[in-house]
């Protein structure tokens, strides 16, 4: 049973997931390019939609060390990403060189930055260190269902869009992070990301 269950998450999850998203009608605003050499950054909550938005673009992953974060890794493998493995509290110092070194070799950035565990809607430090490190700049993206599922019970309240519904996508600004920021101003600077995310 549990290699069967295996099977299925490894080989007919991503078969079905891809036949599913292809139903979503997507709108998109403001599209800067999404191969762009920037660090693109979605609630983790809207993850259907927007690792799919990446998908096939050179674009590299930062993916979680865990259990979901290995099928979600085979998913995004099949999508043509290069996929870093580790998060904010296993492995991140050796997945945050990785992923800088990603980008200095030109490749988009996909960060889902209140992952893997939250707290919901907070932005974390990763994708404003790539931004210095590399001199390229973080882009909010917002993505909204018409229609969707809610995930009530899940940290971050994960969001299930129905088949055919519409998903309006929003590209927000540039946004360089050139220093390291004293609390108030990093507070700041972080809302501004929520805001265009939100």
């Amino acid at each position: 049973m549990k290699s069967f269950l295996n099977f299925a998450g490894m080989n007919l999850l991503p078969l079905i997931i891809n036949i599913y998203l292809r139903t979503i009608r997507f709108n998109v605003h403001k599209d800067p390019g999404i191969n762009k050499n920037a660090v693109f950054i979605f609630w983790h909550s809207k993850m259907l939609a927007g690792w799919w938005l990446f998908r096939n673009n050179n674009s590299s992953a930062l993916v979680s060390q865990s259990k979901d974060g290995e099928v979600l890794s085979n998913i995004l493998t099949k999508w043509g990403y290069e996929v870093i493995r580790g998060s904010s509290s296993k492995g991140s110092k050796d997945a945050l060189n990785k992923i800088i070194l990603s980008a200095k070799n030109n490749k988009s950035v996909v960060i889902t930055p209140d992952g893997p565990r939250g707290p919901v809607f907070a932005v974390k430090n990763g994708a404003l260190i790539v931004s210095k490190e590399c001199s390229i700049p973080v882009i909010p993206v917002r993505i909204n269902y018409a229609s969707k599922i809610v995930l009530s019970k899940s940290w971050d309240k994960f969001e299930i869009p129905y088949p055919f519904t519409k998903c309006d996508v929003q590209f927000g600004n540039e946004h360089f992070y050139t220093e390291f920021l004293e609390e108030k101003e990093l507070a700041d600077f972080k809302n501004t990301l929520s805001e265009e995310m939100s």
